[in-house]
């Protein structure tokens, strides 16, 4: 092949390079979404047997030790969620006397605390800053909202006032949980919520809809997708003055 010839090539493959680099978060957004669950059990604990194991769920990147209160909302605006939370031994179904429960969560925008607030509508981007889908990254920034941890009480139930989150590249809406006991972490999980809910807010409610619908769902999910077994982990939330749910999170003590 004439030199002429190998240079069109190269000027060609260079041009398709730069267009896939300007296009990264849209190719990778359509890679994501497009992917197929098999075998995803996202079930309510309505429809499961009394303090059934709360299976694991990944950690995730964004874990940094949270602020021990109450209400996590700080300034963020959303719909307003209590989410309750009850601590119980699988064994005897008793509440586990001191246990520590720890939540975090994204913001209506898709924006975790403490990290880099521009990623959350570019997956490309947010997978190479991760550098691994359960990695743990280094905190950026002092922020804390959507962060708490609070002791239960003696019957074994704590509550956090909150906002129900947002979606952020590529996860499906969730909320992240730990189980401390006498200094030893027990339980990580996620908890995740009904589609029609979060299509309901995120299309209507002024504090997400500026962002759209979730394009992810239990049936693309990467964290779903590795970690299928999701039973009892979807809440149900009815609405009163606000949105109200809750979880019992069962450990082996």
């Amino acid at each position: 092949m004439k030199r002429r010839g190998w240079l069109g090539i190269g000027v060609a493959v260079v041009g398709a390079g730069a267009l896939g680099y300007v296009n990264r978060n849209g190719i990778t957004r359509a890679v994501l979404t497009s992917r197929e669950n098999e075998g995803v059990d996202l079930t309510a604990q309505t429809d499961m047997p009394t303090c059934m194991l709360t299976p694991e769920q990944v950690e995730g990147p964004f874990f940094s030790p949270a602020p021990d209160r109450r209400d996590i909302t700080e300034d963020r605006e959303g719909a307003a969620l209590s989410l309750e939370l009850s601590v119980v031994d699988a064994a005897t179904c008793r509440p586990v006397p001191g246990a520590v429960v720890e939540v975090w969560h994204c913001d209506a925008a898709g924006r975790y605390s403490g990290y880099p607030e521009e990623l959350a509508r570019k997956p490309f981007d947010t997978l190479i800053f991760l550098g691994a889908p359960d990695g743990h990254v280094e905190r950026t920034n002092e922020k804390t909202y959507l962060r708490g941890a609070q002791r239960v009480n003696a019957a074994g139930w704590t509550m956090f006032e909150t906002i129900v989150p947002g979606w952020y590249e590529p996860r499906v809406p969730h909320v992240h949980v730990k189980v401390f006991a006498n200094g030893k972490s027990y339980l990580t999980t996620q908890l995740y919520f009904p589609q029609p809910l979060v299509d309901g807010l995120y299309g209507e409610h002024p504090a997400y809809a500026a962002h759209g619908l979730s394009p992810y769902h239990e049936g693309n999910d990467l964290v779903l997708g590795e970690n299928p077994d999701a039973r009892g982990l979807l809440l149900r939330p009815v609405w009163t003055n606000r949105w109200r749910a809750s979880a019992r999170l069962a450990i082996v003590s």
